[in-house]
């Protein structure tokens, strides 16, 4: 005969047991989402087959995920970026463009729409962001609000650096550096760097790290059914680069090649595409390198970063239920067609690394070169968390090409930018530039072509140095390019009241 104390813990096991039948389920079914977030970072890792690039824990994630090799932004530059794919709307209906958009709202327009955090808000979810997601200036943003989408978030943290407490230490190309030039980079406008020494945790992106480790050490102990959807965002490499000292070491300054731009190369670009900063084409090679070495510094920096979080997680277990993307906002020149930063409407602004690894997919360590807009990543986030796409959305979801990498996807992707007005046989006059980047070519019009075109063919001239607009053996090629622009502009145009379910 059982004892009333065996038989009182007898039956408490077996409540547990059928407890657990029912809980287990709804903790797997939605997985934790860990959204990764860099800021101008290009495709100069390792991944993407640059070996001079050290970045081992992005490339180990690639090896565990989906890395896509043909993503690109509607925007090459953070506010109008960052408004658009987290809206999973374009800028023209944002609102968020042109030189002001920096400091827009996309409330001012779209003031009901979904953000990606919020839907899985809706969905039950604890939205928590570290750093820069939506938009924030840097350097003179870092630590605040600025432009947050509060609504969006259940827990919100601002860090902050000595990258941003001693500003006073920027090092700045040129030489003359007024305290205008200074006020002006204090939103990131001028090439610069920093060099402070220290450890990685004195450092802004170290201490989002730190924070965003706390939120997950956090969620585990809980052990409560909620899931989290974590938004961690880096600054760096955006200027003034800044790592600790060792991540400069990695990149001796002899080791670094600069661009080799052909003598004429510049000749066919339209002035408008042209967004030359005073002394830039007065640049050194030192100079140069000295710049691309500061810039590789902060991208072995982050990667150290996202090594970080990647540890913590297996550590917690919690990877096996963790869906991780890892993106860039857009891209960044660095000296190619004597350029360098943004907001230019040429391969290397526009492309940018975007990793997907997802635990329930058997595929790992493959490629896709499947063309995808930056705006699509809303949509397939949350196909792959088993959520409902809100009607608003134009991206399209790639989530079936996280097993399948190879099947076909987009025909064509969109972006946008404004001219930076130097030139000076240029009014000071909004400026648009669309370009559509297809298979095989890049077409590019400035203000509908009055300011010029562009035509690039992928195939013989991934620099894009040749322009091939208006060249007779290119006229179909171009009238064609000419009407699918159109057409897609006209979709990035819709007003969003308008939009109905895809």
């Amino acid at each position: 005969m059982i004892n009333h104390q065996i038989w009182q813990k007898i039956k408490a096991r077996i409540f547990v047991a059928l407890i657990s039948l029912f809980i287990s389920p709804m903790v797997l079914s939605k997985s934790n989402v860990l959204l990764i977030v860099a800021d101008d970072l290009n495709t100069r890792l390792g991944t993407y087959g640059d070996p001079s690039i050290k970045t081992p824990h992005i490339d180990a994630l690639a090896n565990q995920g989906i890395r896509f090799d043909r993503a690109y932004v509607q925007y090459p530059q953070c506010a109008q970026s960052r408004a658009s794919f987290l809206t999973g709307l374009y800028p023209n209906q944002t609102g968020v463009m042109g030189a002001s958009g920096l400091k827009k709202d996309f409330r001012d327009k779209v003031p009901l729409t979904k953000t990606l955090p919020q839907v899985f808000q809706d969905n039950g979810y604890h939205t928590a962001r570290v750093g820069k997601i939506f938009h924030q200036m840097v350097p003179k943003g870092i630590g605040q609000e600025t432009y947050d989408d509060k609504i969006s978030w259940d827990e919100r943290h601002n860090p902050k650096g000595i990258d941003r407490t001693r500003v006073a230490e920027i090092q700045y190309l040129g030489p003359l550096v007024t305290e205008a030039t200074k006020k002006s980079n204090m939103n990131g406008g001028w090439l610069s760097y920093m060099r402070l020494g220290g450890t990685s945790n004195d450092y802004t992106d170290g201490r989002v790290t730190e924070q965003a480790i706390s939120i997950l050490e956090e969620n585990a102990k809980i052990q409560s059914t909620q899931p989290l959807f974590l938004a961690v965002g880096y600054i760096r490499p955006h200027v003034p680069f800044s790592a600790p000292e060792r991540f400069f070491d990695l990149y001796p300054l002899d080791d670094i090649s600069i661009e080799d731009v052909p003598e004429f190369d510049r000749n066919d670009i339209p002035s408008a595409h042209l967004s030359d900063r005073p002394y830039q084409l007065d640049m050194t090679d030192q100079e140069k390198r000295i710049m691309i070495q500061a810039y590789y510094a902060s991208i072995s920096f982050i990667d150290e970063q996202v090594g970080k979080l990647i540890k913590k997680l297996e550590e917690l277990k919690l990877k096996e239920s963790t869906l991780i993307i890892f993106v860039s906002d857009h891209g960044f020149l660095l000296g190619e067609h004597d350029l360098w930063q943004k907001p230019n409407l040429f391969e290397n602004t526009l492309r940018i690394p975007l990793i997907i690894s997802d635990p329930r997919s058997a595929k790992a360590g493959l490629s896709s070169d499947s063309l995808i807009e930056l705006i699509d990543i809303y949509p397939t986030i949350l196909e792959l968390s088993d959520l409902k796409i809100p009607e608003h959305v134009l991206g399209r979801s790639f989530a079936k090409l996280i097993n399948r990498p190879s099947m076909p996807f987009r025909k064509s992707a969109l972006s946008q930018s404004h001219a930076r007005v130097t030139q000076p046989n240029l009014k000071k006059e909004n400026i648009f530039g669309y370009s559509l980047r297809t298979e095989q070519f890049r077409y590019t019009e400035w203000a509908k072509g009055t300011h010029g075109t562009e035509l690039y063919d992928h195939t013989n001239d991934s620099g894009e140095n040749t322009n091939l607009s208006s060249h007779d053996a290119y006229q179909d090629v171009e009238a064609e390019l000419r009407r699918l622009l159109r057409e897609r502009i006209a979709e990035s145009e819709v007003s969003p009241n308008q939009i109905t379910e895809r």
